[in-house]
């Protein structure tokens, strides 16, 4: 049920690729202003609690509902102004360009033509699935997010949205 209740959130979350390696490596990695401790919606309605973990650099994100010790964990890097490369990690390591508007947190999908143009400027490809894959080196990808957000070329996607 876990992996369903995932692979549905994926689906959801076209901005979202799936990658091979850490887009965000822990010295990168931030507590992003704006993001709150606390219980949010994911696009699909899914109630999921945020908390920042000091110690390890990173955000805990556990599903309502979830067994015991299995919270995923999401990474964040500032990468242009106001706009961050996350990458979370649960079920698959995805990685999507966000910002913070308001109390919610704004997923990021790129055009197609500057999706097209910076996947070959930077020798990537993608595996087509439920959730995109994008095959290439980390350093590549990487410089593929930081040229996607100095571009503007993205449009805003899906709401992770703060709840009361």
């Amino acid at each position: 049920m876990r992996r369903l209740t995932a692979l549905l959130a994926l689906l959801l979350l076209a901005a979202c690729y799936q990658v091979d390696s850490d887009t965000v490596p822990a010295s990168a990695s931030l507590r992003v202003d704006g993001i709150r401790d606390g219980r949010y919606a994911r696009p699909d309605g899914v109630e999921i609690t945020v908390r920042w973990n000091a110690s390890e650099k990173l955000y805990d994100v556990t599903a309502k509902g979830a067994e015991p010790g299995r919270a995923g964990t999401a990474k964040a890097a500032r990468v242009g102004s106001g706009i961050y490369l996350v990458q979370y990690f649960d079920a698959a390591r995805l990685s999507v360009l966000a910002k913070v508007e308001g109390d919610d947190i704004v997923l990021m999908t790129p055009t197609k033509e500057a999706e097209a143009r910076l996947l070959k400027a930077h020798g990537l490809s993608i595996r087509p699935g439920p959730v995109n894959s994008l095959i290439g080196s980390a350093g590549s990808v990487i410089n593929y997010f930081k040229d996607l957000a100095a571009s503007g070329d993205f449009t805003e996607g899906a709401r992770v949205t703060r709840l009361p």
